[in-house]
C-alpha cells in the first residue's frame, strides 16, 4: 500500500510540476495579450464559475469515491455509473442557474456573451470529474493526472501558436475545445467502467442525499474562497484591481495544488475499511508541513521576480498581496488533510457547520476590509479565513478519532 501511495504521489507531484508550468507560463502570456483590464474580466468571470462548478460537483465526486471505495467487482462500477448521472443532474441545474446569475447581475452586462461561453463547461468538467472518480478509487492517480494536465496543454499550444489578437471569446471558446479533447480521450481510456444498464434511482437518490452536506461546504467554501472577494473588488474599485488580486490569487491558487493531490491520492485509503490507524495521516501531515514552509519563503523572497516575469511592471500591485496569501498556504495545506480526513470518518455534515461559520466570518472581515483597504485587506482576510478553517476542524476531527 505505501509502495503504491509513493507511486501516486510521484506522479502526482511530476504531473502538477507540467501543471504548474503550463499554467504560469498560460498566466503569463494572457496577462500580455488580453491587457489588464480585459484580464480582470477573465479573472471576475473565472472566479465566479469556479462557484458554479462547485455547485455542479455538489459533493458527488468525493463521496462517489468514499462510497466506490468500499466495493469490488459490478458493485463499484454501479457506483460509478449512478455518481455519474447524479453529477450530470446536478451540473444541469447549476448551468440552469448560472445563466440565470449572468443576466440578473449589473456587473456581466457587457460581458454576458463570454460568460455563457466559459459556463457551458460546467457539463463536460462535470463528465470530466466523473472519469476521476473512477481512476482515483482505483489509485490510478497516472490516468488521472495525464487527463487532467492534457486540458491546460492544449489550451496552452493553441495560444502559443495563435499569431493573431485574441478575445475573451477566444479565450474560452477555445478551453471548451481542449475540454472536449480531453473528455473524448478520457472517456476513451474509461470504457468499461461505465455501464449504464446499472443506473439505479435509489442509488442515485442516496449518492445526492449523503452529498448534500459536502456539497453545500464546497458551494460555500468556493464562495469565501473566489466569489465574494472578486465580487467586491469588482463593485468597489473595478476590473484593474481585480486583475491585481487575481494574478497574486493566481499563483497562490496554484501552489495549493500539490496539497490536493497527495491528499486526493490518499482518500480512498483513509476511507477504506482497513484503514485503523493514523500512519498515513502523520506521514502525509509531515510532508505538507515542511512543504508548505519550505514554498512560503521561497515565494515571499521571489514574489516581485515572479510578478515581473509572469505579467510586467503593470502587475506591480500584486507582489504585496501575494506576500500576504502565501502565508495562508501552511494553514491551506493542513486543512486540506484535516478536512479530507474528517470526511472520510463520516464527518460531511460537521464540515457543513464549520462552513457556514467560516462564510460569515469570510464575508464580514470582506465587508469590514475590502472598502478601506482594497486587495490587500481581502488577501489578510483570506489568511485569517484560512487559520480559523484549520482550527475548527481539527477540533471537530478530534472528537471523532
Amino acid at each position: 500500500m505505501f509502495k503504491r501511495l509513493a507511486v501516486n504521489t510521484g506522479v502526482q507531484i511530476l504531473g502538477k510540476a507540467i501543471t504548474v508550468l503550463v499554467s504560469l507560463i498560460t498566466t503569463g502570456i494572457l496577462t500580455r495579450k488580453l491587457g489588464i483590464e480585459v484580464y480582470g474580466q477573465y479573472i471576475f468571470i473565472t472566479s465566479i464559475l469556479i462557484f458554479f462548478d462547485s455547485l455542479a460537483d455538489f459533493g458527488t465526486s468525493i463521496m462517489g469515491v468514499r462510497e466506490a471505495s468500499r466495493e469490488e467487482g459490478e458493485k463499484q462500477i454501479k457506483v460509478w455509473t449512478n455518481a455519474l448521472v447524479s453529477r450530470l443532474i446536478m451540473a444541469g441545474l447549476s448551468l440552469a442557474l448560472g445563466i440565470i446569475f449572468i443576466f440578473f447581475w449589473d456587473d456581466f452586462k457587457e460581458i454576458r456573451a463570454e460568460a455563457l461561453l466559459a459556463w457551458t463547461m460546467i457539463l463536460f468538467t462535470s463528465l470530466a470529474g466523473s472519469l476521476g472518480v473512477v481512476w482515483q478509487t482505483r489509485i490510478r492517480m497516472e490516468i488521472k493526472v495525464l487527463v487532467e494536465v492534457m486540458f491546460p496543454t492544449i489550451f496552452l499550444l493553441c495560444l502559443w501558436f495563435y499569431g493573431g489578437n485574441i478575445s475573451l471569446k477566444w479565450v474560452f471558446g477555445t478551453y471548451l475545445l481542449a475540454r472536449i479533447i480531453t473528455l473524448a480521450w478520457g472517456w476513451w481510456l474509461g470504457r468499461g467502467t461505465i455501464n449504464f444498464r446499472l443506473v439505479d434511482k435509489k442509488l442515485i437518490s442516496k449518492l445526492l442525499k449523503i452529498s448534500w452536506p459536502m456539497g453545500l461546504y464546497l458551494l460555500i467554501f468556493s464562495a469565501y474562497d473566489r466569489a465574494v472577494d472578486s465580487l467586491m473588488i469588482q463593485r468597489y474599485f473595478g476590473a484593474r484591481e481585480v486583475a491585481w488580486y487575481g494574478l497574486a490569487y493566481k499563483i497562490y491558487g496554484v501552489l495549493i495544488q500539490p496539497a490536493y493531490f497527495l491528499v486526493n491520492g490518499i482518500f480512498p485509503i483513509l476511507s477504506s475499511k482497513n484503514n485503523k490507524n493514523n500512519k498515513i495521516f502523520n506521514l502525509s501531515a509531515g510532508i505538507l508541513l515542511l512543504s508548505s514552509i519550505f514554498i512560503i519563503l521561497g515565494v515571499w523572497l521571489m514574489a516581485p521576480l515572479m510578478v515581473s516575469i509572469l505579467a510586467g511592471s503593470e502587475f506591480a500591485a500584486s507582489v504585496g498581496v501575494l506576500r500576504i496569501l502565501i502565508v495562508a498556504l501552511l494553514f491551506a495545506y493542513m486543512g486540506h488533510l484535516v478536512g479530507f480526513t474528517l470526511i472520510s470518518k463520516e464527518g460531511q455534515k460537521d464540515m457543513l457547520g464549520l462552513g457556514l461559520v467560516i462564510l460569515i466570518f469570510n464575508l464580514m472581515g470582506n465587508l469590514m476590509a475590502i472598502p478601506r483597504f482594497g486587495i490587500m485587506g481581502a488577501a489578510t482576510v483570506t489568511v485569517a479565513t484560512e487559520m480559523l478553517s484549520l482550527g475548527l476542524m481539527s477540533l471537530r476531527l478530534k472528537k471523532r478519532w
